[in-house]
């Protein structure tokens, strides 16, 4: 191995409905910023050795040792996981190299130990992963909107190999103190997001698994050691740690390396030919990059690496995914209350109140929120509406309501995959026309939703996809009160009103069943938020028994307190970290037209209703009817 290599009016029916539609899309075709994408990380700036070096000999192996190679401590000209990474973010993984300038944001240098500064047998100066740190604190602004990773310590364990036991655990102690004081550094001068990486289980490498079963074993343990070590101190540091469990995954590889394409986990891909010089033409096989692990006894294969960088992209976006479910909910209750909101209308629009009126309401949806799609979901509302015996203008009702949706997101390798949420709730509703103010109409509405949410969160591999369920209760609570001035134009009742709606959503905890580092759960999620609605609905009886009506409003959230998810790796559950959050849709624009006629003593309706936002929208279909008792 080379000596650097280290690891890792009656107006007509057609002129109401075009006037409707005419506001509706002009409303719809308002210009909005792509708001419901992710809030994404502003950066990425890696700190640490050989695993993630991304080419910092390079001008060495190119020059004195004339290779055709990227310089990287794997199967070259593959790369290490960093380059994957970043460009999965949506940016880059730039090397800084030996002899240049330090204008890139990958600052990991191969041979690197947490705390000490090094050089190599070639007289080649290694900067430690401390001072890599410091580095560029000294020279740049942290960014709070940036991820670093910082993940050091393989070269200390290597170096604790060779001591006694006593000086061994020295060793591994001062290096997880110096990797704990990069990451307090980091915090310290505003970083908010820190991926910090464990060291794999180098029990389990090739150079491990050559000395025996007492050397693995010794490995193992020193790796735990590290591990616990540095994440206890990392945690008392209070920053925002976002662990990756490589210790775990490397087991669970191991256990079973079919499963992830690998067909030897034990072997060098490499033979005896350092990662930093091996190429293509140094592969015992000639698709050894992809089918070993190991390229060396101890660095990852390209493969491995891009299997390291997409359990880290799972990670760091899961939560932020997840932290979108509240506004889902929220959504689903606004629906809910729009189509209450048509029965309340109707009951306003109508002549005679009987004294019970039982009603019902069928829906059928298609929805897109926050990127989730769904077809085909459906909602019922039952109800009964009492009239005042001593008021012919005020009604009050009851409802309940049970709600269907399956939102997917087709096509997803990594991230949430499926949304279901079921939802049964009550409430009630209260109507009135005060005459002595002109004829104002107000309601309002409280209600409780009892939710029933399924998560599936899928997790690509090395082309193994894995899909992880959850389960969680969630509650729905809300209120909402509108007011609206009745006129007639050219014979038709116009009715310009505001409204607001309170909403709380609260959502409990998920866990993914199963016990591996991949495998996550998700903290408890309340969300509280408080929407203003200004909008006109109108009626037109075109015929004996025949009425047209509509619906168009503007809705936009006043307040809200959602905060970001916060999540735990199944094996590290201890260390609970946030992500940056998905931006959701804080407004939309809506229309509702429909017919209702009256049959006797029965009334039917039918219409559609579409709401639009930057990302979320709506379209439904809704047929009703209600009948005096």
């Amino acid at each position: 191995m080379h000596t650097i290599s280290q690891p890792i009016s009656h107006l007509p029916i057609k002129k109401l409905t075009q006037c409707i539609l005419a506001i509706t899309f002009s409303a719809i075709s308002y210009s909005h910023a792509n708001a419901a994408q992710a809030n994404s990380y502003g950066s990425v700036t890696f700190f640490g050795d050989s695993l993630t070096d991304g080419g910092y000999f390079s001008p060495i192996t190119q020059g004195s040792l004339g290779l055709n190679q990227s310089g990287q401590f794997t199967t070259n000209p593959d790369n290490t996981w960093a380059t994957s990474f970043a460009e999965q973010l949506g940016t880059t993984s730039v090397a800084n190299k030996f002899g240049s300038e330090k204008t890139g944001n990958n600052y990991a240098i191969g041979g690197a130990r947490a705390g000490v500064d090094v050089v190599s047998e070639d007289g080649i100066p290694i900067i430690s992963v401390s001072n890599q740190v410091n580095g560029y604190l000294a020279n740049k602004k942290v960014d709070p909107n940036g991820v670093y990773v910082v993940w050091a310590g393989a070269n200390d364990l290597l170096e604790a190999a060779k001591q006694s036991s006593t000086n061994a655990i020295q060793t591994i102690s001062t290096a997880a103190g110096s990797q704990v004081a990069a990451i307090k550094a980091l915090k310290d001068n505003g970083a908010n997001y820190i991926l910090v990486p464990n060291i794999p289980d180098v029990g389990l490498t090739p150079r491990a698994i050559s000395q025996g079963a007492a050397v693995q074993a010794q490995s193992t343990l020193a790796t735990s050691i590290y591990n616990q070590t540095l994440y206890n101190g990392a945690v008392a540091t209070g920053a925002n740690i976002i662990p990756l469990d490589t210790f775990s995954l490397l087991q669970q590889v191991a256990d079973n390396p079919s499963a992830y394409g690998f067909t030897d986990v034990k072997t060098p891909a490499c033979g005896g030919v350092s990662s930093l010089e091996c190429g293509r033409d140094d592969l015992i096989t000639s698709n050894a990059n992809n089918s070993y692990f190991f390229a060396d006894g101890i660095h990852p294969t390209g493969r491995a690496h891009q299997l390291i960088a997409d359990y880290a992209y799972a990670v760091v976006t899961a939560p932020s995914q997840i932290g979108v479910l509240p506004h889902i909910a929220t959504a689903t209750g606004l629906a809910i209350n729009e189509r209450l909101q048509t029965h309340v209308n109707e009951i306003q629009s109508s002549k005679q109140k009987p004294a019970r009126t039982l009603w019902a309401t069928g829906e059928f949806e298609n929805q897109d929120i926050a990127g989730f799609e769904s077809d085909g979901n459906t909602q019922v509302l039952l109800g009964v509406d009492f009239a005042h015996p001593n008021s012919a203008n005020a009604v009050t009702g009851l409802y309940g309501n049970i709600t269907q949706k399956d939102f997917e997101n087709s096509g997803v390798t990594t991230g949430l995959s499926n949304i279901g949420l079921d939802e049964v709730g009550f409430g009630v509703y209260h109507s009135h026309t005060l005459d002595k103010f002109g004829g104002v109409q107000v309601n309002g509405a409280v209600g409780f939703g009892n939710m029933d949410v399924d998560v599936t969160r899928a997790v690509t591999l090395g082309g193994n996809r894995q899909d992880f369920k959850s389960n969680a209760d969630g509650k729905r609570y809300y209120a909402n009160l509108q007011a609206g001035y009745p006129m007639q134009v050219s014979g038709i009742g116009i009715t310009p009103y505001i409204g607001a709606t309170a909403s709380r959503v609260t959502i409990d905890g998920l866990k993914e069943k199963e016990m591996s580092g991949i495998a996550m759960q998700f903290d408890e999620q309340k969300y509280n938020t408080t929407y203003g609605k200004l909008g006109v609905k109108a009626n037109h009886n075109v015929a004996q028994n025949l009425n047209l009506f509509g619906d168009i409003h503007y809705q936009k959230q006043l307040s809200d307190n959602r905060k970001a998810a916060s999540a735990r790796l199944n094996t590290i559950a201890d260390i609970s970290f946030d992500t940056p959050m998905v931006q959701t849709d804080d407004d939309n624009f809506a229309m509702t037209l429909g017919l209702s006629k009256s049959f006797g003593q029965l009334n039917a309706n039918a219409g559609v209703t579409h709401s639009q936002g930057d990302d979320d929208k709506n379209t439904s279909l809704f047929v009703g009817l209600s009948g005096a008792f």
